[in-house]
């Protein structure tokens, strides 16, 4: 099992506050029949009025505080592009997204490249405070 991300609890913590039942951590999507696993940081259930019908997500987190961001963009990128793959041949009801620190959201992912990027993958970000344990933006 993969370790824990700098900023898994934090975004752990974001999702509660703002309602969603985290269902799993480190979440071991199984993509094929030779034994061939993925792991999400975590998957989290928002229940929608009295209906029962639950939105599904899976959350990859990331600190961008190793090596270069353009690296950790390509890593990060890769796994969500990867996980998001798996995701859907497996489990189609969970939406796959990217947690990011804000600081990191203003900084980097403002670029004209990474958006081009975000755009062109059609990237879903969840944006987080780190210090407050919060979402402050969600890019669905």
């Amino acid at each position: 099992m993969p370790a824990k991300d700098l900023f898994h609890d934090a975004v752990k913590i974001a999702l509660q506050k703002d309602g969603w039942i985290v269902l799993r951590e480190n979440f071991r999507v199984q993509v094929d029949e030779e034994g061939l696993a993925l792991f999400v940081d975590l998957a989290a259930q928002k229940l929608i009025s009295a209906e029962k019908n639950g939105r599904k997500i899976a959350v990859e987190v990331k600190n961008f505080q190793e090596e270069s961001n353009i690296y950790q963009f390509h890593a990060a990128l890769g796994q969500y592009l990867n996980y998001r793959s798996g995701l859907r041949e497996v489990m189609p009801d969970y939406t796959m997204y990217l947690a990011i620190p804000l600081e990191i959201h203003r900084e980097f992912f403002q670029l004209k490249f990474i958006q081009k990027r975000i755009e062109e993958h059609d990237l879903k970000l969840l944006v987080f405070r780190p210090d407050t344990e919060e979402i402050v933006l969600w890019r669905t």
